[in-house]
Parts: structure tokens; sequence; C-alpha cells
């Protein structure tokens, strides 16, 4: 029986099945080798376990960050998820002594580099989750990065890397690092001839996002016994060793072979391997990543009882900043608007809607921008729990479809309400959840609020996510409010 072999994109393959196989691809297949299980987990999603009879891995090559040298030793002590942070501060790099390189650009490029920013994106998310909490709870961290990508001509791994390794000052290049695999890095090297001067790669701490590259055995009413049968049979053949000794000197990873030498990588011993969950996690992590977001539905709550100085200003002052900053980075299609609340009333200050559209005749920004400046810090208590009733109720019943519909608390409690404590807050959120208009509740929280028990329990219920600081005054703050409204 022939064989035929076909290169095409997961996302071409997984379209396939759901919908109708592209002429372009050949017949459907019996083996499909994606570059990691994501793919495999993303089919099943979508076409259901049964579409998969057996998967396991060829061949491995961890996820990492393809960098200029002198960028190589300045993230030694960072981490994924560090990387929101590096992306969206605009002097971040700064403070790993580039004084003059601005922000990180880092691009993740989903064209002809496999699964790798998929993987990037998992454990990104891992490492952002609040410990205890599933990857899920991380997703705005992505979001964030993904949303300040570099703007190149095309979403490849060619032109990432060609932009990355363009003669001129580094630091003032469109792209300072570029996500990838081991194997695209060391490919990439072979090809250069000052490659030990040229190109370097960071590999963050932690669990490694590796690809895995599986064998996947397909099934279903198109194959016939006998295409099955030659199927597993090639599956077999791969896997044997002189097989996977090319691979390996290819720069994949294979077990009990020695590497290839390079001058981009030392192919390094591994830690752990990331795990993020089952199979519907990872779909719905790089479902995420694949949705083209038309950007967050967000309503800001924010608590005015925040008068104590730090850092020279107030801890509202210092809210009110990194709002200010933020709303000037999000997109025009992004929807948000405004409420805050002392010991009397919670109020809105401008409604909700995209940023494009104008109130009053204002531009939204400015409105919000204007909003914002003329808060004041007052001491006098903080209704926070029927204010948070009031705006989710408003958004049920403006639910913006294909956006992420959320609230983001931002208080130091305590709460002063009369008519509704904690566990009646909780019991509100769980009865009024509608899992068709999912609104997640996300909270920063300063210092020692003794609601935290609360709100820690409002984010979960809702989806959302809860974040504590002890500091307005630091970039932890900016982190925060980032990843939050993206």
């Amino acid at each position: 029986m022939a064989v035929a072999v076909t290169s095409a994109g997961s996302d071409a393959v997984i379209n396939g099945f759901i919908g109708k196989w592209p002429t372009e691809l050949g017949g459907q297949p019996g083996l499909w080798i994606p570059s990691s299980s994501i793919s495999a987990a993303r089919l099943t999603g979508a076409a259901g376990s049964q579409a998969i009879s057996d998967s396991r891995s060829l061949v491995i090559s961890p996820v990492l960050l393809a960098v200029r040298p002198e960028l190589q030793q300045a993230l030694a002590n960072q981490n994924w998820a560090a990387l929101p942070g590096l992306q969206t501060n605009p002097n971040s790099l700064s403070g790993l002594d580039l004084p003059a390189w601005g922000s990180l650009r880092l691009a993740m490029p989903s064209s002809g580099n496999g699964d790798a920013a998929y993987l990037a994106g998992e454990a990104v998310a891992a490492a952002s989750a609040p410990a205890g909490a599933p990857a899920t709870a991380g997703i705005g961290a992505v979001r964030t990065l993904m949303g300040a990508r570099p703007k190149l001509a095309d979403d490849s791994l060619t032109a990432a890397m060609d932009t990355l390794l363009k003669p001129g000052d580094v630091a003032t290049a469109p792209v300072h690092a570029v996500v990838t695999t081991e194997q695209q890095l060391f490919q990439r090297g072979q090809s250069l001839s000052d490659a030990e001067n040229t190109l370097g790669s960071w590999l963050p701490p932690g669990p490694a996002a590796v690809a895995d590259y599986p064998t996947v055995l397909l099934s279903g009413a198109w194959l016939s016994q006998e295409q099955t049968s030659a199927a597993s049979a090639f599956a077999r053949y791969l896997h044997k060793p002189e097989q996977l000794a090319k691979l390996a000197r290819a720069g994949f990873r294979v077990s009990d072979v020695k590497p290839p030498s390079s001058p981009v990588t030392s192919f390094p011993a591994l830690p752990s391997t990331l795990s993020v969950g089952d199979d519907s996690m990872r779909a719905t992590l790089a479902d995420t990543m694949v949705t083209a977001s038309a950007g967050v539905a967000a309503t800001i709550m924010l608590d005015q009882s925040m008068p104590n100085d730090e850092g020279g200003n107030s801890r509202l002052s210092n809210v009110v900043a990194a709002l200010e900053n933020r709303i000037k980075a999000m997109p025009p299609s992004s929807v948000v608007g405004l409420w805050t609340f002392d010991g009397r009333e919670g109020r809105t200050e401008v409604p909700a809607g995209p940023l494009a559209d104008p109130v009053n005749g204002q531009p939204r920004p400015a409105a919000l921008t204007a909003a914002l400046g003329k808060q004041y810090s007052s001491g006098g208590g903080a209704v926070s729990f029927t204010t948070l009733r009031l705006i989710y109720q408003e958004m049920l019943a403006n639910y913006r479809v294909g956006q992420a519909n959320s609230v983001l608390v931002i208080t130091a409690g305590p709460h002063t309400d009369q008519t509704l404590d904690g566990p009646g807050l909780q019991d509100f959120i769980r009865k009024s959840a509608d899992p068709a208009k999912p609104i997640a509740v996300n909270i920063i929280d300063f210092g020692a609020d003794p609601d935290r028990a609360t709100w820690e329990a409002v984010a979960q219920l809702s989806g959302g996510s809860y974040q504590n600081l002890e500091t307005s005054a630091s970039p932890d703050l900016a982190t925060a409010v980032n990843i939050f409204l993206s």
C-alpha cells in the first residue's frame, strides 16, 4: 500500500474534522503527527474522543524564547509569569539593566511555528494563576501578553525571526524575542554564519512547556481496515531507532540519543514537564488564543476609601494612574465602564461602552480619564458588596456576546454594607451566574482586608481571579491591572 505524506497546519486539520475536509489536503488521514498533544486535545474536543484510537510521543522539543545574546543574561532571573509585565510595561527592560530597550517586544508567531505559541500560553497561564487555582485563571495574563505583541508583516515564524536578526540597533528593534521550539532555534542557528554572536535563547525556569509531536492514529468511517493497519504500521516504523536518530540530528530530543552540537543551544537537561490539566482544559486555553479577541467588556469598580500614603501618593492616586495607563493601551473595540463607591453609595461615573464610541460628545477614553482624575480619597467606609450586586445585574442585562465580560473590583475593604454580608454576596453570585453569560469578577485587594475570604470565594464562583497586593507603590499593581483588563 502506498503512503502519502502531506504537510498541514493543525488548525486546517481540526477545522476539516469539524466541517468539510479541505480537498487541498488530499484524503482524510489515518495518521496525524501534530506539533503537540494540545492539537490532539483540540481535535478530541471538536470531534469527540472516538476520533483518536492511539496517541504517543515521537520526539520532544521544549518551548523557549529565541533572543539576541544581549537579552539572554538579562532574563536569567525571570519566569513565564513575568512575561506579560515585561511585554506591557514600556520601560520594563530598564529594570533588567537594559536602559535603552524599552519593553520586551515578544513575538508569538503561529504560522510555521507548530504549537509553540499555544504551549507558551499554557506556561504563562499556569504561572500566572493564583496558587491552587486552575490554569484557566491565568487566561487574562495570556491575553495581556498576546495583546501587546509586535505588529509584523505576517504571523509567521520566518517574519518574526528575520525581524529579530535584522542588522541594526538591537535595543530599538521591533522584536527582541520570539517564542519557538528548541528545534526551530537549532535549525535557524545552523543557517547563520555568526550564530554564536547573533542568536541566543532563554529557557524559563520551572516545569518545561514541551512540544511532544505525538503519532496520532485516527479512527473514522473514511478509513478501511487495511488503511488503519497501514497507518499503525507506519507509526511503528517512525518509532524505530534508526528513524529517531534522523530526527535527533535535525534538533529534536530523543531519549538516549546524544543531541547534535549547536552554537545557539546546549540542549540542557529539562526539569519536569508542565501539566495544566486534562484535554478539556488544554483545549479551552488553546481556543482562547485561537479566537481573535474583540477586546474585553469590563466594568471597573473602584473603591474611593483608599487614602493610605504609598510611595509619596495616596493609594487611590496610584490605582488611578495604573488604570489610566491601561485604558490608553486598550483596543478601540474594548468595552469599558467605570463605577466608584464609598461609604454611602455606588455610582456610575462612565457607562459601559466601546472605547471607540463617544460619551456625550467626548471620546470615551478621555471621559474615563477625566472621571478617574477627579476622584479623591475618602475614609468613610465602603459599600462594596451592594455595589457589585448592582454592577453584576447590569452586566447580565447588557451582556456583550463575543467578548470576555468581567468586573474589576479594586478595594482595600472592609465593606460597610448594612443589607448584604459576605455569605449573602456569595449566594447572590451563585444563584445569578448564567453559564451562557459568563461574567468573571476579578479582584485586586490591598493589605489585610477582613473581607479577603469573601472576595476569594466570589472570584472562584464567578470564574475570576483574586490578587492581594501589599502596596500600590509597586510594578505589581500595573501588571495586575493589565492582566485583568485584557
